[in-house]
């Protein structure tokens, strides 16, 4: 996390009326949902703190040492046994073929063959880019919202 600046981050929830005696729980998991879903996806530094917020017609929360983006992660994917990879003459399969496409690869030139057990195995490496703080915060918004412990559901029906 180095070169990145961290920031104090508001999260705001408008509603209608909440209930009174529901309001420290919303207002606990609303937070506690947005914190582990930036943790989650990496957007928050070490030593954040987290601060929950509730009245009758709002959630939020403030949690510290927020990143604009996650750091890039490097990944290794075991990609097919190299048996099953190439027939007898060394070629590859049509399995190698369909499994590169679904990688995006164009060729099996980026893979290695390393021994994975008892068998020797095709692997893929590669980086998965870091996501950014609005896509991140979008993410752990939803999962917030679809896990608050709401005691009664209202709805509306337009006459």
């Amino acid at each position: 996390m180095t070169g990145t600046r961290a920031e104090v981050l508001l999260v705001e929830l408008l509603t209608e009326e909440l209930p009174p005696k529901a309001l420290k729980a919303l207002g606990e998991a609303f937070a506690s949902g947005i914190a582990s879903g930036l943790a989650k996806r990496g957007l928050v530094g070490n030593c954040n703190t987290v601060s929950a917020y509730a009245t009758p017609r709002r959630l939020a929360v403030t949690v510290s040492r927020v990143l604009p983006k996650a750091e890039d992660q490097r990944f290794k994917q075991k990609v097919l046994p190299a048996s099953v990879a190439y027939d007898s003459g060394g070629k590859p399969t049509a399995a190698l073929l369909k499994k590169l496409s679904t990688l995006g690869l164009v060729d099996d030139s980026t893979l290695t063959r390393e021994l994975d057990g008892k068998a020797e195995a095709l692997f893929h490496e590669g980086v998965t880019v870091g996501v950014t703080l609005p896509a991140g915060l979008q993410e752990a918004l939803d999962d917030a919202m679809a896990t608050l412990p709401i005691p009664k559901v209202m709805s509306y029906q337009r006459p």
